[in-house]
């Protein structure tokens, strides 16, 4: 049972799209209800924010091989650069301030809406992020550059990363040292 409190209320849905959700939650094995909060909570969250902060969607196999052609320095460049700035407005703009919880909030709707199986763990003094993008080696460089660039505005350096081939895992302390 949900520890938030929820509101009863109706509302008219296209028969076919209520089918096509009824269908997704019986594979699911969840209820339509879950189904429908769960798009209902990634829009509020992250869907009507994308086209505002510049986010675009391309398939993976299209972005690995942009990246595969792109230098080492190049892509951290960019990560430290443009990419950076759009993902910090982009923190500030969702969440109206840019501290270790936005960055966290952010990154994780930004993992979930790219379909990058991801897990952020907070624990012990520390945020470990373990992401599998499938982006290759650059996509890893990118990703790990980037998340880096964000928490070094709060004074909070990595303290260890593994970069691989289509995933990485990057542990920072979490609290900053300002």
């Amino acid at each position: 049972m949900s520890k938030n409190p929820t509101t009863n209320t109706a509302i008219r849905i296209p028969t076919e799209i209520y089918e096509k959700i009824e269908f997704q939650a019986s594979t699911e094995d969840k209820t339509v209800s879950a189904i429908i909060n769960n798009i209902l909570r990634k829009y509020v969250s992250w869907d009507q924010f994308v086209s505002d902060v510049g986010f675009v969607f391309l398939q993976k196999p299209f972005v690995r091989n942009i990246f595969e052609h792109v230098s080492d320095d190049d892509m951290v460049k960019a990560a430290k650069t443009s990419c950076y700035t759009g993902m910090r407005d982009a923190i500030s703009f969702i969440h109206g301030k840019n501290n270790v919880e936005s960055i966290v909030d952010v990154l994780k709707l930004w993992f979930s809406a790219s379909n990058f199986n991801n897990k952020v763990i907070q624990a012990d003094g520390k945020i470990e992020f373990r992401i599998q993008h499938n982006l290759g080696r650059k996509g890893s460089l990118y990703i790990g550059t980037l998340i880096s660039s964000l928490f070094t505005d709060l004074n909070v350096k990595s303290k260890e990363s593994l970069l691989k081939e289509h995933s990485l895992v990057i542990v920072f302390s979490s609290t900053s040292k300002k």
